[in-house]
């Protein structure tokens, strides 16, 4: 080993403890940003070649019903339409299952050949596929949220029908779903003998059709499915609406890359916050060695040749770090894109990760630490050689404020303690950066965590009702309103209806389908928060209350402006009279009687608000509703809670904060870490005052509490600038997570009760961060600590 190469390892075990900490703090920076591209790479293969490869649909045209002996029809005038490549049909059933004694919402779909279908594939995982007569097949991410087990029996019901017992007999899994955990629902696959067993209907209900030109983007589509749409009518049937998703993307992508980007910026801030513990431990290095640096320019050393040396001593540094992150970051990486892709609905199983995303992390693990410490290495081999040769050794540079000389009243251990941390302005400036930081984004994600809680409960206090029931078949709203209200413990009901909308544009195509709700006007169980505009009047026939959702996917729409919508076949100028805060999703609201004109049907929901208290006596309430509307011949077909919705936006929305509740923890970590290294640091340059003060009788006691309390002053003044800190970030950490799930309300002054547990935990971190160079302090002997240099 070259004697260049046998000093720069010299000098890294000369300052082991340093070094140990800059390779913690760099290693952890590293893993973290390494996890997230880890993740992020993982999903994207993924989603290449999961989803992608399922084929997913492109369109998807909904009817009311295709008659069985219309359906070969429709299929070939839908794959007739110029740019379609494939079009297949299904029907998708509501129904409620009973399994492991509990009782759940399930969506039931059917076609003639579960297994051949090609748009959209299906894959095995466990069992018997395709399910046969009497038996079900759950999906895959509804199958550990019902708590199901292959070989158990099933019990479904759609509406008031009979209950129909089958066997589950495998698992399947349908990638183009959303999550049946995250949804609260449970998917599942059954021939269409079950459907007619349950005593509905088993014609099919949409149509999903694929493009020739994979390349197209949502416009494109739109074109077709438009096409196709005028197709399958000239067949002989209603198209009710026609969905075009963003092509070749799945329904939670968008989100999930959001939230990759928004972890991996968190990721990339930390790294480079670790960075600044090469720059002191350089730093500490050179400032002990700047006669031999003296003593290789008198012998003929060149500067690039010396600050080289140095560098490689950065590099090794790093080079080390890497060896210890890139392998965490890998592990880590395929655990968290397990869960990232089960939030997605895809199996990582046989997915490799590219071999550029850890050779990217081993770049940067090494080019960063010597990219950080060229400002100092520059600097200190740049001194002249005579005033090299001429120097002291280690000392500091007293460059301390001018108020800390004027204080009275405090020990001489604590006004010295003060005055240390201030006297290395860089170096106390970086370490403050980093805590600051730290407690920044802690506030910000408790803020965000508030504001979530805050939003959901703004979102369900519009809603003043309980549960809702969605009946069987349309009725008539003033016979359902005189049933309803006579059931003993109903405190309130009203009858709604709805429909599902498409936007018909200008260019003669349709876009997405979204939910459009109708109320009656007067009505008292239902009061979303307004942004603009006004809520739905009894004289107004074709007007409309928009949600933010629908706005957020067309931000031109306002209110006095007008929507064109294709509703139960119909196609009608509305005017949009309000903007209203409703969630994530697309939606509007227009009067019952303005709905019930288009679709020519009754009422479908009816609305209540309970008298009784508790989720077993709510649920008691459903069933003596749904026996007294039975028995007036009006059955029910699926009920839904407002306490379960909220549970399931909840666990979204939450899971979401976690995530990037995370990044905080890890910043905290770094900055304890940097504000160790700084503490160290600064014992080694004051060693000789150390055995000044030995010397003249100081105690252990007195230099652990000298050392304690100026970790301590460094880490109160971080808490202080994060207080300001925190309102840029919250108010950061709100817009992505509105870009990732739905605006939040951010209030600009920290919550007490977070800023008092950042206090604490600031507090804990800097005696933690102070402990061992204080007890190095304490045991450095008093003639050593004099002759040191």
């Amino acid at each position: 080993m070259s004697p260049r190469w046998k000093k720069a390892i010299g000098d890294l075990r000369a300052h082991r403890g340093r070094t140990l900490l800059a390779m913690v703090a760099i290693a952890l920076g590293l893993a973290a940003a390494g996890t997230v591209l880890d993740t992020w790479a993982l999903v994207r293969v993924a989603t290449r070649d999961g989803y992608l490869a399922s084929d997913p649909a492109a369109a998807t045209l909904r009817f009311d019903s295709i008659p069985a002996p219309l359906r070969a029809a429709v299929l070939d005038a839908v794959r007739g339409v110029p740019g379609v490549r494939a079009a297949e049909s299904r029907r998708t059933t509501t129904a409620r299952v009973q399994m492991n004694g509990a009782v759940l919402t399930a969506f039931l779909f059917t076609s003639d050949d579960l297994a051949g279908q090609r748009i959209g594939r299906l894959r095995s995982d466990l069992g018997a596929w395709p399910p046969g007569d009497g038996e079900f097949v759950i999906e895959h991410s509804s199958l550990d949220f019902s708590g199901a087990a292959v070989g158990e029996p099933v019990r479904l019901t759609a509406g008031d029908g009979p209950t129909v017992e089958l066997m589950m007999s495998g698992v399947a899994r349908d990638v183009g779903l959303a999550p049946g955990w995250m949804e609260h629902v449970v998917y599942g696959f059954v021939p269409r003998s079950t459907l007619r067993a349950l005593g509905i209907s088993d014609a099919d209900d949409e149509v999903r059709l694929v493009v020739e030109d994979g390349t197209l983007d949502r416009e494109g589509v739109r074109r077709i499915a438009t096409a196709a749409r005028g197709a399958a009518e000239s067949a002989g049937v209603r198209v009710g609406s026609v969905d075009v998703p963003e092509p070749g993307e799945h329904v939670h992508a968008a989100q999930m890359d959001s939230l990759l980007y928004t972890q991996g910026a968190f990721g990339v801030l930390a790294l480079f916050l670790a960075a600044f513990l090469v720059v002191n431990l350089i730093a500490a290095m050179l400032a002990g060695q700047v006669r031999e640096i003296g003593v290789l320019k008198a012998i003929g050393g060149r500067t690039t040749q010396i600050a080289s040396l140095y560098l490689a001593v950065a590099a090794m540094l790093g080079a080390a770090s890497a060896a210890v992150a890139v392998p965490i970051a890998m592990l880590a990486g395929e655990r968290y894109a397990a869960l990232k892709a089960d939030l997605l609905n895809f199996d990582l199983t046989g997915h490799t990760l590219p071999l550029w995303v850890p050779a990217l992390q081993v770049a940067v693990g090494i080019l960063l630490p010597v990219l950080a410490s060229i400002p100092t290495v520059r600097r200190a081999c740049r001194v002249p050689v005579g005033e090299a040769l001429r120097d002291v050794g280690i000392h500091d540079e007293a460059r301390v404020p001018a108020v800390l000389h004027r204080v009275s009243g405090v020990s001489r251990p604590v006004l010295l303690s003060l005055r240390n941390a201030f006297r290395k302005r860089q170096r106390m400036v970086l370490t403050l950066l980093a805590l600051s930081t730290a407690g920044a984004v802690f506030l910000g994600a408790l803020g965000l965590r508030r504001g979530v809680l805050g939003a959901t409960d703004l979102l369900f206090a519009a809603q003043r009702f309980d549960f809702g029931l969605r009946l069987a078949a349309p009725q008539s709203p003033d016979s359902l309103s005189a049933i309803v209200r006579e059931v003993q413990g109903v405190e309130a009901a009203e009858v709604w209806t709805g429909a599902t909308a498409t936007l018909a544009r200008t260019d003669g195509t349709f876009g997405s389908g979204f939910p459009v709700q109708a109320p009656p006007a007067s009505t008292t169980l239902l009061v979303p928060p307004m942004r603009e505009g006004r809520w739905l009047r009894a004289e107004d026939s074709l007007s409309l209350v928009i949600g933010r959702g629908l706005l957020r996917e067309d931000p031109t729409l306002r209110v006095g402006g007008t929507l064109r919508l294709l509703i139960a076949g119909h196609t009608d100028e509305w005017t949009i009279v309000g903007i209203a805060e409703t969630g994530t999703g697309p939606a509007a609201f227009a009067t019952r009687e303005a709905i019930m004109a288009r679709t020519g049907e009754g009422a479908t929901t009816v609305i209540v608000r309970s008298a009784l208290r508790g989720d077993g006596a709510q649920l008691e309430l459903i069933q003596r509703m749904r026996q007294a509307l039975l028995a007036n011949a009006m059955p029910v077909a699926s009920s839904v809670r407002v306490a379960e919705q909220r549970r399931s936006i909840e666990d979204h929305l939450l899971m979401v904060v976690d995530f990037l509740s995370v990044m905080g923890w890890l910043m905290l970590v770094v900055g304890a870490l940097g504000l160790a290294s700084t503490m160290a640091i600064g014992v080694l340059e004051r060693t000789r005052e150390i055995g000044v003060l030995r010397a003249i009788g100081a105690r252990d006691g007195a230099i652990l509490a000298i050392v304690q309390a100026e970790g301590l002053t460094i880490g109160l003044l971080s808490w202080a600038i994060a207080l300001p800190l925190s309102v840029p970030m919250s108010l950061a950490l709100g817009a992505a997570f509105g870009r990732i799930m739905l605006p939040v309300p951010v209030r600009i002054i920290p919550d007490g009760t977070a800023v008092l547990a950042w206090l604490a935990l600031v507090l804990v971190v800097s005696v933690g961060a102070s402990a061992w160079p204080a007890w190095r302090a304490m045991r450095v002997p008093a003639a050593r600590a004099l002759s040191y240099e």
